[in-house]
């Protein structure tokens, strides 16, 4: 495991570095999120939801980096603990078709495995880009490592699959709907994203998330699907 997140550290930092190289150039963008609840009395509980993006565009480019962290307790025991970290870089070669490359671990010690990570690449499509309404597909090839709490790895080709629609219900408010998934002989790995966001002030906001995520394949003992329900304080930069 610890290879494995000197390996994320390592794709963060050639990230960053690749991004500074041209600092002066482009536009910068990132959100922060941040939810935390604490119960005390008859039970004791507290739960911690954080996620930071930031990207950069220039030129043709696009590359955004995403950390997300979720900790959740119920009378001092752990019940869910969470990180995924994604980079993913496209080249807009046309006007709305892409071609990308992403890299994604996660580490979730409630799912049956130790850790997934994934190296792909393929092509996607802007299918509509309009005021209110943003819809997007992608499709692309690529390898995962995956190993289960048992220390059984997998190593093999999979598909990857992404679907993003937005759409802006007015100028302080916008609906989301994000699906992914990787597929593969040993498992299937799918993920919906379903979210609010709300402009509260400036570049501070609101966002109310349901999340569903998916493994066709666990381990004995472990659940197949996991869902989370957040509500986040969001600033934008």
């Amino acid at each position: 495991m610890l290879k494995i997140k000197l390996l994320s550290l390592l794709v963060l930092s050639s990230v960053a570095v690749t991004s500074a190289s041209y600092a002066d150039e482009g536009e910068w963008n990132g959100e922060g999120e941040f939810g935390y609840t604490a119960t005390s009395g008859n039970t004791d509980s507290k739960t911690l939801s954080t996620k930071l993006s930031i990207g950069k565009k220039y030129d043709k480019w696009d590359h955004n980096a995403k950390l997300e962290v979720l900790k959740a307790s119920n009378n001092g025991v752990d019940s869910a603990k969470s990180l995924v970290v994604t980079e993913k870089s496209q080249y807009n070669f046309a006007e709305k078709t892409f071609v990308f490359g992403r890299l994604r671990h996660e580490e979730d010690e409630f799912s049956g495995f130790d850790h997934q990570s994934v190296v792909s690449f393929g092509v996607g499509h802007v299918f509509i880009s309009e005021a209110k309404h943003h819809l997007e597909a992608s499709a692309g090839l690529g390898y995962k490592d995956l190993e289960d709490d048992l220390g059984a790895s997998t190593q093999e080709a999979v598909f990857d699959g992404e679907f993003k629609y937005a759409y802006k219900i007015s100028e302080t408010s916008e609906f989301n709907q994000n699906f992914f998934v990787e597929s593969g002989s040993s498992n299937t790995y799918s993920k919906s994203e379903t979210f609010l966001k709300l402009v509260i002030v400036g570049n501070l906001g609101a966002k109310f998330g349901y999340e569903v995520k998916n493994n066709s394949d666990v381990p004995a003992g472990a659940k197949k699907t996991d869902t989370i329900t957040t509500v986040t304080l969001v600033y934008s930069f």
